[in-house]
């Protein structure tokens, strides 16, 4: 009986979500963690998939496997717009939201260049999650889920 009580509770854990971001905030929080880390944070064992929506990882399962061992729609850090960096100044502004959607502006410096960020959120199952980060970048503007959902180049 010990053993079934055992095994019932170790289900029921395993079915919790692990990464529950209870507001846009919480994820945005989470998500630039290790930008502030500098180059003690081991890149290696970042899972970005725990931040992104269904749907965004869809389009990022589809573009490794289109990809097949090469560079796929994504040649930087989307959240940084760049593929070094240095960040201060991070600002979150307050989400708005409507329903299961959020959009929170991101603001922040990077090597003194200065960043604006709309991220689009999505409310899930197991909290909030990225579904879009768009740049208002003059040279290079972009929508992540637009590149994802572009074609192979």
């Amino acid at each position: 009986m010990k053993r079934f009580a055992l095994t019932l509770v170790a289900l029921a854990l395993t079915a919790l979500p692990a990464f529950a971001f209870d507001t846009p905030k919480d994820l945005l929080t989470a998500l630039y963690a290790p930008y502030a880390k500098g180059d003690s944070f081991d890149w290696s064992k970042w899972d970005e998939s725990k931040f992104r929506s269904t749907h965004l990882n869809e389009l990022f399962a589809r573009d490794l496997k289109e990809a097949n061992g090469d560079i796929g729609r994504l040649d930087f850090d989307p959240y940084i717009d760049g593929q070094d960096y240095r960040i201060t100044g991070l600002k979150f502004g307050d989400p708005t939201i409507a329903g299961d959607t959020a959009k929170v502006e991101v603001t922040f410096k990077n090597f003194d260049t200065p960043e604006d960020l709309m991220f689009t959120l999505v409310k899930q199952t197991d909290g909030w999650k990225v579904d879009d980060v768009v740049s208002s970048n003059k040279e290079f503007p972009y929508s992540l889920k637009a590149i994802m959902e572009g074609p192979l180049t």
